[in-house]
């Protein structure tokens, strides 16, 4: 049986095998943003028993020595300083974005049919009839008065063979095969101005004082 390979194109689902990766993509960069939003909210902000929120901050101490400007000559100091800094300015923030989305689909239709038909006829000798009759004229009375006499012999052979051969070979193959292959690419996005200016922001509050 012939293989319609319009029909078996028509009968794909290709609105559905296209379209899946597609949405599948918008719907993996909608949840990056919220991972930004959730890791903005969870590290960087906090929220007190009133319900105000503020920036996180993270506090450190360090030590360095400090000499006097009024007395140059002696020994440096040892001072502790406190350095507050928001977690926001010292964590990278997640900003996953789709650079590429590739979807290949291959579908594959083939059918092979064979069929052979051999018809042999082969004539020749294989069976043998012979066929020998002999006459004869003369004797008796003409023999007696000295008359002619003569014998005749006729001999017939016929061979014949015949031989039929027939021979049929059918083959019949389809394969069908399909493949799809999704790849996509996601990198570290550049910061939203916005986001940039709050960075900036926090950057320039960071405070270094004595302890």
């Amino acid at each position: 049986m012939a293989v319609n390979i319009g029909a078996e194109l028509q009968a794909l689902p290709l609105e559905y095998m296209l379209s899946a990766p597609l949405q599948g993509a918008i719907k993996s960069q909608a949840l990056a943003c919220q991972t930004t939003v959730h890791f903005i909210e969870k590290v960087g902000l906090e929220e007190d028993a009133n319900g105000n929120i503020s920036v996180r901050n993270v506090s450190f101490e360090y030590s360095k020595q400090v000499t006097n400007p009024e007395e140059p000559d002696a020994e440096p100091t040892v001072q502790v300083n406190k350095l507050t800094v928001p977690m926001l300015a010292i964590v990278p923030i997640p900003f996953i974005r789709i650079q590429e989305l590739d979807v290949d689909f291959e579908f594959k239709v083939k059918e092979t049919i064979t069929r052979t038909h051999k018809t042999e006829v082969t004539s020749g000798g294989g069976g043998n009839t012979t066929v020998e009759t002999t006459a004869k004229f003369g004797g008796g009375f003409f023999s007696f008065l000295g008359g002619p006499s003569a014998t005749v012999k006729a001999t017939h052979t016929s061979n014949w063979n015949v031989t039929a051969t027939r021979k049929s070979t059918f083959a019949e193959t389809q394969d069908r095969s399909a493949r799809i292959t999704i790849s996509m690419k996601a990198v570290q996005d550049q910061m939203p101005e916005g986001l940039k200016t709050v960075l900036t922001i926090l950057n320039d509050a960071i405070m270094s004082e004595p302890k």
